[in-house]
């Protein structure tokens, strides 16, 4: 997946959670709004929430945190709100502690996702 497509699918899924937010707007209007489907929609949320699963398989075992990283977590990462607003340390927090679940050594969570030592253990010990 390019940078572009990446940035595309971020701006999609923040649309989405706004909408979430928002009564006025549904996941039909976020579609209109980016002229795409409403199962292109769903699978754009699918992709960020969940990782691109099919090229997740494909990943070899020498290389499969940095595939992880890629095609699982560097869209999500993207996607959470820059600063401590709109729920983004929740968010932050879920990621870390996925990403250790996924058995990412803390050192590597914090420099992939250009935080410190300290924040990271802090944000997976609360």
């Amino acid at each position: 997946m390019s940078k572009s497509n990446i940035e595309r699918d971020v701006r999609i899924y923040r649309a989405y959670v706004a909408a979430k937010a928002d009564p006025k707007k549904t996941a039909i209007s976020v579609a209109k709004e980016f002229n795409i489907t409403r199962n292109g929609l769903y699978e754009v949320v699918r992709r960020i929430e969940n990782g691109n699963v099919a090229m997740i398989r494909r990943c070899t075992e020498e290389s499969r945190l940095d595939c992880l990283w890629k095609y699982k977590y560097e869209a999500r990462f993207e996607a959470i709100p820059k600063g401590r607003k709109g729920g983004s340390v929740a968010a932050l927090r879920v990621l870390i502690s996925d990403m250790y679940k996924d058995n990412f050594p803390v050192v590597r969570i914090a420099s992939l996702i250009s935080k410190d030592r300290s924040t990271v253990l802090h944000h997976l010990n609360v």
